[in-house]
């Protein structure tokens, strides 16, 4: 099986999120795919299980589960499949993901629907983070949002210290966020060349960082929306972790959520004990 290695939502190489497409794989079994995800131990690996005229057919997993919807994965599996056609529609879990490549290099996926959730408490969320309430900006209210199935608490930090200080408290988070939602995503103001500066944490095989999360970014697109913000966002995530990445949003009716896309490497994956169904 060929595979190809790409980093998304990164404006060169070595940066962004990255991402193992495997190619011709509809005959892995599931428990196959997950055990390829785990060995890339990426923060997904995607599937491309069938092709046709402009789409194909994609699962994606991280190291732990499969996913309905992801944001960098969806761009960057697009990219690896159509990135000389001018659009190309990845087939999900979720539902169909259109992805439109613009010729400034930037890649644009059209999010499916975002609906926001419950607000959090204060106390726990900042717990939830390892903070205290004081550390939080207080003009987002933390909360619940869901982006394709996924849903994620939105916590807003008052400033970029607090930002980088800021990690998970496992007990703190499993008690009051960890039942609701599938990430944490912290967000706070920056104004060094980009609207927000954002980290977000979520648990596979342990906890870790995720250098750019499209999905997540679709979240927190539609808690801007919320509160009147409308037009191009530019999100900076990535940074603390040393995968400096860059999320353009584009917030509307519909939200967009962009980013270019680095080759690094294609190869060819051989297994095959794991390949039979």
């Amino acid at each position: 099986m060929d595979c190809t290695i790409v980093d998304v939502f990164a404006e060169r190489p070595l940066a962004g999120n990255q991402l193992a497409v495997v190619l011709d794989c509809a005959h892995l079994s599931t428990e196959a795919m997950q055990a390829i995800a785990l060995e890339m131990n990426f923060s997904e690996t995607t599937f491309v299980t069938a092709e046709r005229d402009g789409e194909a057919d994609v699962r994606i997993f991280t190291p732990a589960e499969e996913l309905p919807f992801a944001g960098h994965p969806t761009l960057g599996t697009a990219w690896v499949l159509g990135r000389e056609r001018g659009d190309y529609t990845l087939c999900l879990k979720a539902g169909r993901v259109p992805v439109r490549f613009g010729d400034d290099g930037i890649a644009w996926l059209t999010a499916p629907a975002v609906e926001l959730g419950a607000e959090l408490g204060l106390r726990d969320a900042a717990a939830a983070v390892g903070a205290s309430a004081e550390h939080l900006d207080t003009s987002f209210a933390p909360r619940l949002a869901n982006a394709g199935g996924l849903s994620f608490a939105l916590v807003g930090m008052r400033d970029l210290e607090t930002l980088r200080q800021a990690g998970v408290d496992p007990e703190a988070h499993a008690r009051t966020i960890a039942a609701e939602a599938i990430g944490t995503f912290l967000h706070c103001p920056h104004a060094l060349g980009t609207d927000f500066r954002a980290r977000m944490f979520f648990e596979a095989n342990g906890w870790r960082e995720d250098p750019a999360t499209g999905s997540a970014n679709a979240a927190f697109a539609g808690l801007l929306r919320s509160a009147g913000r409308t037009g191009r966002v530019i999100v900076e995530q990535g940074v603390e972790m040393g995968r400096p990445s860059r999320v353009y949003l584009d917030i509307g009716e519909a939200i967009r959520v962009g980013g270019r896309v680095q080759p690094v490497m294609t190869g060819t994956l051989h297994l095959p004990e794991v390949a039979a169904k």
